[in-house]
């Protein structure tokens, strides 16, 4: 069984991809809470090379991760506890750490995506309201 380090590997190369998507999302929400709209557009294509970037990594996290659970007696498909519950020690804990790692940054993007999104529709609707004064006949 020498997938272990394979598989830690991605969770590690996973983990370092979430970090810099938490960078890029706190990078775009400074830029609403600054007012600075020009390089939004920048902000988010960055934000979407990040996710393309997890995305590759969670398919060969999958593949290499079903190898190792079928080397562990388990079905493929097992999820990171029930990995790190069959696994022995170290790597037992190492995915324990790997999948609270996990959780706080999965818990911290969540948190930081819904504010910028709240903050991009507070922002819409302000411009919404100035493209409306300044219609003819939106000032009345």
């Amino acid at each position: 069984m020498s997938g272990f380090a394979e598989v830690s590997d991605i969770f590690w190369r996973e983990r370092e991809l979430l970090d810099v998507l938490l960078f890029k999302l706190d990078q775009e929400r400074l830029l609403l809470a600054d007012g600075n709209v020009r390089w939004l557009a920048r902000a988010a294509r960055e934000i979407d090379l990040v996710l393309e970037q997890v995305r590759l990594t969670e398919v060969t996290r999958a593949m290499e991760a079903d190898v190792l659970a079928v080397d562990l007696g388990l079905e493929p498909g097992a999820n990171l506890a029930e990995l790190a519950a069959a696994s022995p020690s170290p790597w037992a804990e190492l995915f324990v750490a790997h999948r609270a790692a996990f959780a706080t940054l999965t818990g911290e993007i969540r948190s930081c995506a819904t504010s910028n999104r709240n903050a991009l529709d507070v922002a819409w609707q302000a411009a919404a309201d100035a493209l409306l004064a300044l219609s003819p006949g939106g000032g009345d």
